[in-house]
């Protein structure tokens, strides 16, 4: 199994997923509060900008006149397609804004109200026409929402004419609209007299047309109610269909008797499909005679006279019944001949009439062409009459469809300016800009000043917050743990220490690295303080002079920079127990850097150093490696496989996150832990970070001195 060896101490996350998050409400405060300067600037200047240019403003006063479009409209003819307003309908009601608008209508308002004489009206242009172009630029149109009303105001610096000219441009409107509908009125009745006389002789040319083709045609049955022809031929067709009925069953009834007349049937059977009478009474006759021949001859001999005279009427009643059925045959052929022609007979005269009722349809076709124009004449000539007569009626009294709802007046106090509206939109528009301002300097300002960006934006925890010493000399500086333990610099190395302490990884860290992204960040003040917060604790420390291109331990502690120490161990010129050098801190070993050497990072890279920390993790319990910056160099890259642990020490108000960011990330890529970060150099006495540092910070100290005159001096390391 893989052993998982955290980014952060105690935290298997990265720092890749803080970068898209946003300050939350306090830090956004804290941001307030830091620049408040900035954007009390911007909102001063807004504000005043808006101050100076409301006071500079000529007075200017503004009155408004309402006009109402009313919905109905009279028409002038029953048709939509020729003539339909729709006043609701967007096009219509823009047709009156855009004529209010044009230049005719500026030219009658300002005739109507005789304002090109008036001395406060333009006095500096001399033309009509210039000042009808400059009037326009004083007019304002709008449309009531949700209703049918315009509105049109006028701006002036004086109200007078202010009034006076909406109200010209109002009632110049109205009349020029009463008279463009009175003349469309009129208009219409000339066009519709025009009309009225146009349809009336085609009305009469029609029906003369009409009457001379009936004429010429010699067609009486051309009207429905008249039409002998059709109903001849309806007449035809029933007889012939009634006769073909009658033509079927006489032929079928003299088939069926000659196919059994040919079959040699007996006549007495024949007899049923006669179905005569006469043939029916003699078969009747015969067949009655028979029997009583029959019961004879079972009394009496053949020579019997009874017998004999019953024989004899018996052949007279056979003669007559093949007589009948003979004239039955005779008259049963005969009816089937006669049906048969009259067949033929109904069928010539209804195919004769069939061609007298074509002939007929075509001259429908033409008649009924004619008799659809005279009615189409005589219905247009009729509606033009009449709305001719309501258009005569109306025209006398015309209906106002733009009235005047409410005249302008002459305002009495100004529209504009108003300075009391514009300090308030000053004020208000300068504290959005000012508050803008200040997020826009802070999000284009990349340096780290709170502790939430740090933990944000790299996933480091901030272990401690070191105030911004005011001590000039660095040997205060360095060693302010030491020199002023009772003072909030110490505790904040204290509260270091413990955070340290508690933690199991940094607990189990004997060699700790500190480090930063870049010089000058305070990574050397850091390392010598927290080695004498801990030595404070009764620990064995060894503070190891690591950075060996701009070494700061020797300046810290006031000895000579050519003192033995970390170059020479590591070159076998001497054992690292000879380079340490005594101090008056109890249980704190110090290492110096030593001489510059030529090539640190390859020095730094040889087995002996982390053969001499082998050696002092028997004795020390903590070994504190006061490293060079992350970036530049690559130094601190071949040291972070001899510790345990590394502490990134961050400036405030100087490191920036992208730089921070790179040293991280290869902080990352080394896999040794980082513990987190210290936020160095805080001025405390700022008025946003004294609320947001020292929120428990102040119970048990104040600050020991106050920050000196002048500009404060870069901090060691």
């Amino acid at each position: 199994m893989q052993n998982k060896i955290p980014y952060i101490a105690g935290d298997a996350g990265g720092s890749e997923g803080g970068l898209s998050r946003l300050p939350d409400w306090r830090e956004g405060v804290a941001i307030l509060m830091e620049r408040a300067w900035l954007g009390a600037a911007v909102a001063a200047a807004v504000f005043l900008l808006f101050a100076f240019h409301a006071y500079r403003q000529v007075p200017c006063y503004r009155s408004t006149a309402t006009l109402l479009v009313e919905a109905q409209i009279p028409k002038i003819l029953n048709y939509q397609d020729i003539l339909s307003y729709n006043t609701r309908n967007l096009e219509y009601f823009n047709t009156h804004i855009n004529a209010l608008y044009s230049r005719n209508m500026m030219a009658q308002a300002l005739e109507r109200a005789k304002l090109h004489d008036r001395p406060g009206f333009f006095p500096d242009l001399e033309t009509k026409d210039a000042k009808i172009d400059a009037a326009h630029g004083l007019v304002t149109i709008t449309p009531v929402e949700k209703s049918r009303m315009i509105d049109i105001a006028v701006e002036h610096s004086d109200p007078r004419i202010a009034a006076d000219l909406a109200n010209a441009l109002a009632h110049a409107y109205i009349q020029q609209d009463l008279d463009m509908r009175m003349g469309t009125s009129m208009e219409a009745i000339e066009w519709l007299r025009a009309r009225s006389e146009e349809y009336r002789g085609k009305l009469e040319k029609g029906l003369i047309e009409l009457q001379e083709y009936r004429e010429k045609t010699g067609s009486v049955s051309l009207e429905a109610d008249q039409n002998i022809v059709i109903e001849k031929l309806k007449a035809l067709n029933g007889a012939l269909t009634e006769a073909q009925t009658e033509r079927i069953q006489a032929e079928t009834m003299w088939k069926s008797v000659q196919t059994q007349i040919g079959d040699q049937v007996p006549s007495t059977k024949i007899a049923a499909l006669l179905n005569d009478e006469g043939v029916q009474m003699a078969l009747q006759k015969l067949q009655d005679q028979q029997r009583e021949v029959a019961g004879l001859q079972q009394r009496y001999r053949e020579q019997h006279p009874d017998l004999q005279q019953a024989v004899e009427l018996e052949q007279k009643l056979q003669k007559q019944f093949d007589q009948a059925c003979a004239d039955a045959l005779y008259a049963l052929e005969n009816r089937y001949k006669v049906l048969v022609q009259r067949e033929r007979n109904l069928r010539a005269a209804l195919e004769e009439q069939e061609k007298a009722s074509f002939e007929l349809d075509r001259k429908l076709v033409r008649y009924n062409e004619l008799k659809r124009n005279i009615e189409a004449d005589q219905e247009i000539h009729e509606a033009v009459v009449a709305r001719m007569k309501e258009a005569s009626i109306s025209e006398t009294m015309p209906a106002e469809i733009i009235r005047l709802v409410e005249e302008a007046r002459p305002a009495k106090a100004p529209f504009r300016p108003r300075p009391g509206q514009a300090m308030t939109r000053g004020a208000a528009l300068g504290l959005i800009l000012g508050i803008g301002a200040i997020f826009l300097l802070y999000y284009a300002d990349h340096r780290f000043r709170r502790n939430e960006e740090v933990e944000r934006m790299l996933g480091l925890p901030v272990l401690a917050t070191v105030p911004l010493i005011a001590d000039k000399s660095i040997q205060a500086r360095g060693m302010v743990s030491h020199l002023k333990q009772t003072g909030e610099v110490a505790e904040t190395f204290r509260t270091l220490r413990a955070s340290l302490l508690l933690k199991e990884e940094s607990r189990h860290a004997a060699v700790l690295m500190v480090t930063s992204a870049g010089p000058g960040e305070g990574k050397s003040l850091v390392a010598t303080n927290l080695a004498i917060s801990l030595a404070q604790d009764g620990r064995r420390v060894l503070l190891v002079g690591a950075d060996l291109r701009r070494p700061m331990l020797s300046k810290i502690f006031g000895t000579d920079p050519g003192k033995a120490g970390l170059a020479e161990v590591l070159k076998g010129e001497i054992r690292w127990t000879d380079a340490l050098f005594a101090q008056d801190v109890p249980n704190l070993d110090v290492m110096l850097s030593g001489r510059v050497p030529s090539h640190p990072s390859e020095l730094l890279g040889r087995k002996s150093l982390a053969g001499f920390l082998q050696e002092a993790r028997g004795i020390y319990q903590h070994i504190i490696l006061d490293a060079p910056p992350m970036l530049g160099v690559s130094d601190s890259l071949v040291l972070l496989p001899n510790a345990d642990g590394a502490l990134f020490v961050i400036r405030y108000g100087v490191t920036h996150s992208m730089g921070a960011g790179h040293a991280v990330l290869k902080l990352r890529e080394s896999r040794i832990p980082c513990l987190g970060c210290i936020m160095n150099g805080v001025n405390l006495d700022s008025v946003a970070n004294y609320y947001y540092y020292r929120r428990y910070g102040g119970y048990a100290y104040r600050h020991y001195q106050s920050p000196p005159e002048g500009p404060v001096p870069p901090t060691a390391g």
